[in-house]
């Protein structure tokens, strides 16, 4: 009995996917519940860059021609950063006290950084048209870029559609493609 191994990996790659956008969907559209503090927006489009810092928490964007960046620092104590160029859009959010989104985009790429629990941190980079998705949470490191798909730590998920690699990692769960 042969396995098809290319399609099998294909089908993971689709149902972590799938599963990693529709999470990330639902946070960075108000499902997610972060704790209550100061929240802080930066939002930067065409050739602007913006930074604000309010109590702990901070957030940057910068966008260069064609581009767009969006952060959220919505813990009161964390980081996020967005960075866009060459036509990209970039957002990150961070939910979480002592945990950073960072999120890039070049070349037409799409880039979502998300982080859902505290000391998590996600990193996505999207370039040439791809899309990149990183969701850490409590204690998770996320990485989606160049590199392929990188999750480590308590909970974490992400996905390139450049590289197509994806990854998933929840206690004893840990999904690699």
């Amino acid at each position: 009995m042969r396995i098809n191994k290319i399609g099998t990996r294909l089908s993971a790659t689709r149902v972590i996917a799938v599963g990693i956008g529709t999470l990330a969907g639902g946070l960075l559209f108000g499902l997610g519940t972060p704790t209550a503090q100061a929240a802080v927006h930066c939002s930067a489009a065409n050739g602007q860059q913006v930074e604000r810092i309010v109590g702990a928490g901070g957030c940057g964007a910068k966008a260069g021609p064609a581009s767009r960046a969006d952060a959220d620092e919505l813990s009161g104590s964390g980081t996020a950063v967005a960075v866009a160029d060459k036509g990209g859009n970039s957002t990150a959010r961070n939910q979480q006290p002592g945990s950073s989104a960072l999120a890039g985009a070049s070349s037409r790429g799409t880039a979502y950084s998300v982080t859902t629990g505290p000391k998590a941190l996600s990193v996505a980079q999207a370039r040439r048209g791809g899309f990149s998705v990183a969701v850490g949470g409590w204690g998770g490191q996320a990485y989606a870029g160049p590199e392929g798909a990188g999750c480590g730590g308590g909970f974490a998920a992400a996905v390139d559609t450049t590289s197509g690699k994806a990854c998933l990692r929840t206690g004893s769960i840990d999904l690699r493609n």
